[in-house]
């Protein structure tokens, strides 16, 4: 973090070489609505160094998920469901990213394909289609002929799940039918690492920190649409500086978010005194909060340096009277902002847990606590914050 005064080494964070996994970087074609094959290319392919320990994410969900060719008629499904269709809470964007990882796992360990069904509150392929080559969308015809079933399986309610997940019990017993609808929004990765031959099942569940394995599903499963890279060009049009310094500020119940639970006091003041330090001649600043007034706060302490999103502030499952799509489309806008911060702040929330998760660097990586700003990577800020953010308790 450049500074107006000498440098600090207070506020260098210790920099982790991160050992992670080669993902293949491909030019994939994508149906638009009009039927049309596109060609997208990423234009700038992430490129990770290879654990020798371990097999690429991509060939070992090669392993046990048909990705290439025709449908086989006899294929069994587990699907990863979000949709209007069907009555339960999804959660926010890192409850259903929690319940994808998840929903992913107990597919390989079916041995059963692997799918997305997601509308609520819109389609995530208008904003986030299949990278490379696993096509992870649902089409209802895979349902020509076969039994199906749906699962609710969020917050509580499953509890007596995890006897099959941790292999107590035959988990192919639990999801019988051809299509299994399955709606979660927590990490079970605890309860796989019980099993007794999940190192052959699954390596990478064991070798793998949570931090890069979100990394790694994340860019194997998902990229940009060409719709949702045009709305993150425009957010970015606004820069007018080298660097952008970020903080997500989640307040919890307040006027902006009425139906959301109560915090403790968020020490925003403490934000802004370590965004004084910084040099506004080289910083742009952006805001992730669910707060309005703590918005129109940084907009008025930083008029020339402020970016922002555009819509109105939502949780995406508790839209209220605004309007559920641009309030998706806002809440990933902020996400992928905060991925590619030069310095970010994070509290304790999900969200920016897993955009840190994200980041292609650890340095200038802090926690906000009550006590003050702490430096953190992406290793330690499951410890720094109390309770699990991304798993049930």
């Amino acid at each position: 973090m450049e500074l107006d005064t000498k440098k600090n080494s207070r506020f260098l964070p210790t920099i982790v070489v991160v050992t992670s996994l080669v993902l293949m970087t491909m030019l994939p074609a994508y149906i638009t609505k009009s039927n049309e094959i596109v060609p997208i290319k990423e234009p700038c392919p992430r490129v990770y160094m290879t654990n020798t320990d371990n097999t690429s994410v991509e060939n070992l969900l090669r392993q046990s998920i048909q990705t290439f060719g025709t449908i086989d008629k006899g294929q069994r499904y587990i699907v990863y469901d979000c949709s209007k269709a069907k009555e339960g809470v999804c959660g926010g964007w890192s409850d259903r990213m929690s319940g994808i990882l998840s929903t992913l796992v107990i597919s390989l360990l079916t041995k059963r394909r692997f799918l997305i069904k997601h509308d609520k509150p819109c389609l995530i392929e208008d904003y986030l289609i299949p990278a490379d080559r696993f096509d992870w969308r649902f089409n209802k015809s895979i349902l020509l002929n076969k039994t199906s079933s749906y699962q609710d399986l969020s917050a509580r309610k499953s509890t007596n799940l995890r006897k099959y997940l941790s292999g107590s019990l035959d988990i192919n017993t639990y999801f019988e039918h051809d299509v299994n609808f399955v709606r979660m929004n927590w990490d079970f990765t605890e309860e796989f690492r019980k099993r007794r031959n999940i190192e052959d099942e699954i390596p990478w569940v064991t070798k793998l920190k949570y931090a890069d394995m979100y990394k790694q599903l994340f860019n194997f499963l998902f990229t940009p649409s060409p719709l949702f890279a045009k709305a993150l060009n425009e957010v970015k049009s606004q820069r007018t500086r080298p660097k952008i310094a970020c903080a997500h500020l989640r307040v919890g119940g307040n006027p902006t978010m009425p139906g959301d639970d109560r915090r403790k006091r968020l020490r925003v003041d403490l934000v802004w005194k370590h965004f004084k330090k910084l040099n506004k001649r080289i910083y742009d600043i952006f805001i992730a909060t669910d707060a309005e007034h703590v918005k129109r706060m940084a907009k008025k302490r930083y008029p020339a340096n402020i970016i922002d999103t555009p819509g109105k502030i939502t949780h995406i499952d508790q839209p209220n009277r605004n309007d559920p799509g641009v309030g998706f489309l806002k809440q990933l806008l902020d996400f992928y902002t905060l991925m590619n911060c030069d310095v970010l702040i994070t509290s304790e929330s999900g969200f920016s847990i897993f955009a840190a998760y994200l980041r292609d660097t650890d340095s200038d990586l802090y926690c906000l606590r009550s006590e003050g700003i702490i430096p953190c990577t992406r290793y330690t800020i499951n410890d720094i914050f109390p309770g699990h953010f991304l798993a049930p308790d």
